[in-house]
């Protein structure tokens, strides 16, 4: 494969490094998005160090901030012409309930809001770079989610938020979202997929898992949760971004490997319309 210019968010820890790291080892210009220069830079000596690579470059973005993402877009499109491969790996599961100063839930901001602003911004530097792809990591948690039309964030429940709820119900949001955005990229050369990477022992979960019971899900499969490793995990991202197997797959949920149907809730074409105007209307 000739070089590809790849962006990936969620990369100073557990999969989002692994799959920078595999990319880099591979000849490909990696382009870090990280919330401090300081843990991108980490994370940029590593992948220098493990893979010879020079070609990575560190953007500084908040990606529960709009007012961030639109900069690292205007700064990326500034040293850059083209776009291969976009990667939406960061997600977040906060301990409390957290409203940006943007007055969006961090959960949501950063698990769906982000990789659809990011995906929109970027279109047509993707569009002229065709063939390109956008690969969103999402969950099996997407299956669990519930989105309530009358308030998406749940920003008006008196009780504060759990935080895995909230995780399922972004998944589902962005798995929606693969969907709707690869029918509108048909004839583009673009495409658009979301992968499950499996239940992959990273922190990400630390806050909403009892702290004694935490050793056991790391030595065991406890509910068939964190028995695969973060490099495990990264690779069925890597490949839905670089195998030839994908060249004309769109619009797809994947369990890692396989490509499987997402809920039938992905297509409940009420809270898909809903979540479409919704969803405009906070990022407009």
């Amino acid at each position: 494969m000739k070089q590809k210019n790849v962006i990936i968010t969620g990369i100073t820890s557990g999969i989002g490094t692994e799959i920078a790291l595999d990319l880099a080892k591979h000849g490909h210009m990696i382009n870090l998005v990280a919330r401090s220069e300081e843990s991108g830079n980490i994370i940029k000596d590593l992948i220098f160090k493990k893979t010879k690579n020079n070609d990575i470059h560190v953007y500084k973005c908040d990606l529960s901030l709009q007012k961030d993402i639109r900069e690292f877009v205007d700064n990326f499109k500034k040293q850059n012409n083209s776009l291969d491969i976009l990667i939406n790996n960061a997600a977040m599961v906060p301990k409390e309930r957290i409203i940006t100063s943007e007055g969006i839930e961090t959960q949501f901001a950063v698990n769906y809001i982000a990789p659809y602003l990011l995906s929109r911004l970027l279109l047509d530097m993707l569009k002229k770079s065709s063939p390109s792809r956008i690969v969103n990591t999402s969950s099996v948690a997407h299956t669990s989610g519930n989105l309530n039309v009358d308030d998406f964030q749940r920003l008006n429940e008196k009780y504060s938020m759990r935080g895995m709820r909230a995780y399922c119900n972004s998944k589902l949001a962005l798995t929606i979202d693969t969907v709707e955005l690869a029918k509108e990229l048909e004839g583009t050369g673009v495409t658009c997929n979301a992968v499950h990477p499996g239940g992959v022992n990273t922190n990400i979960m630390r806050y909403n898992i009892p702290k004694f019971l935490q050793p056991l899900m790391k030595k065991t499969k406890f509910m068939g949760t964190l028995r695969l490793s973060p490099k495990e995990g990264a690779n069925p991202i890597i490949e839905a971004a670089c195998s030839d197997k994908y060249d004309k797959v769109s619009g797809k949920y994947f369990d890692r490997f396989t490509q499987k149907d997402a809920s039938k809730k992905v297509f409940d074409k009420d809270v898909v319309a809903k979540l479409s105007e919704y969803t405009k209307s906070i990022v407009a």
